[in-house]
């Protein structure tokens, strides 16, 4: 069974499910692709959707409803996609910001499609100062971090997880990311396959095409931990245990991850 820690399900609320039928029909698929647990993740502070914890609670209770009204065994648990800019911390402190589960433990953040902004190390700084595990969401998609994931590693040394889009390792973004997904697996950076959800059809809550991907690359294991194991730990409010992961690694690059979280 999967936990899904990014899919943007709640009808209507950003650029998502549309409606309400859409939200049942990727609650629909999420189950059968073996997704027992979603935590929804609609967009704020990105310019476009701001969406307050107390927002996102409201919209979760009435899908949480349709769902046992329809009778998908989907359990649903509150999130959100966090844009990085300067005023996140702050939210977060005061509890306008969702946290990952509502858990007040990890944040799931979102950098610009192309670059990486300025400040990016001190707002990260910021939010890990106060107690919380930024999760840098899909980098792999990021042109910046693309030609060069060395910022990547360094928040990851820094304490940050890294979150990778199933699709993403599938090649259904295209050959330049699915290559960049393979090479920050293969460096350690990162710990978690999410769906990224957006729809019923092509952009769909899926996870398991993307860990058959990532077992081939590496091994069934490394896969297993970043598609169930570290994600369920998350859901539960735990850390990861990132030793399982530096084991699994290939020889040749145990010596980097293992300067990384060293």
């Amino acid at each position: 069974m999967y936990a899904d820690l990014h899919c943007h399900m709640l009808p209507g609320i950003d650029d998502g499910a549309r409606d309400l039928a859409q939200s049942l029909a990727m609650a629909r698929l999420a189950v059968q692709d073996g997704i027992k647990t979603t935590v929804v993740t609609p967009h704020h502070l990105n310019g476009v959707y701001v969406n307050r914890s107390a927002d996102i609670l409201t919209a979760l209770g009435l899908l949480r409803e349709a769902l046992i009204s329809e009778g998908i065994p989907l359990k649903l648990l509150p999130g959100c996609e966090l844009h990085l800019v300067p005023e996140l911390p702050e939210q977060l402190a005061s509890g306008e910001a969702m946290t990952l589960a509502n858990h007040g433990k990890a944040v799931l953040v979102e950098l610009p499609v192309h670059t990486v902004p300025m400040g990016a190390d001190h707002i990260l700084e910021q939010i890990l100062c106060q107690g919380m595990t930024p999760i840098i969401a899909h980098p792999e998609r990021n042109s910046q971090l693309r030609q060069d994931p060395e910022p990547l590693a360094e928040w990851v040394s820094m304490g940050c997880l890294g979150q990778i889009t199933a699709q993403s390792c599938t090649g259904q973004f295209g050959p330049q990311v699915q290559a960049s997904a393979r090479d920050m697996i293969g460096r350690g950076l990162i710990h978690i396959i999410a769906s990224d959800a957006h729809r019923d059809r092509r952009r769909i809550p899926e996870i398991s095409s993307g860990e058959a991907q990532v077992a081939h690359w590496t091994n069934t294991h490394t896969a297993e931990l970043l598609a169930r194991t570290f994600p369920q730990a998350l859901v539960n409010g735990q850390h990861p245990d990132l030793d399982q992961l530096a084991d699994t690694l290939p020889r040749r690059r145990r010596g980097w991850w293992r300067r990384l979280v060293g």
